[in-house]
């Protein structure tokens, strides 16, 4: 196949919210961590497959078992190309946007409370229980 017409495939194809039937289970990363801070109970399964001569990653992140957002690009690259957020209210997404999603971790001196998603304006906000570290669900907020 020519690479050019290998190029627009790729294009086309990784501006979409990716289907995860077309993709083959990586791996799964628990408590993902940012910036080196450990966000109990926020997992990412990850999936790739092939498009022409590269392999394209999906990240599938969840917060107490309920999708957040999903993250893809190229394995390899060092940020995402695009990103969508779930909507909690639809269970449809919002996006794809360009480039990697604004994650904010919200800390109680070192220790991640929980995270935002989103741009300015309401937010998508995530809490972890501080005393027993059991998740204590989504509500949409305006940030802090």
């Amino acid at each position: 196949m020519p690479v050019a017409f290998t190029e627009s495939i790729a294009q086309r194809e990784i501006g979409e919210i990716p289907h995860l039937a077309d993709f083959t289970f990586h791996k799964t990363l628990r408590d993902v961590d940012f910036e080196g801070v450990p966000v109990k109970g926020l997992d990412a399964d990850f999936y790739r497959r092939p498009v022409g001569d590269r392999l394209l990653s999906v990240g599938v992140y969840r917060f107490g078992g309920s999708e957040t957002h999903r993250a893809w690009g190229w394995v390899g690259e060092a940020h995402c190309s695009w990103h969508a957020y779930r909507d909690p209210g639809t269970g449809g997404f919002d996006g794809p946007f360009a480039g990697c999603p604004l994650l904010r971790v919200i800390l109680d001196g070192r220790r991640a409370r929980g995270f935002e998603l989103g741009p300015d304006g309401p937010a998508r906000r995530f809490l972890v229980d501080p005393e027993d570290g059991v998740v204590a669900g989504a509500v949409t907020a305006r940030p802090v």
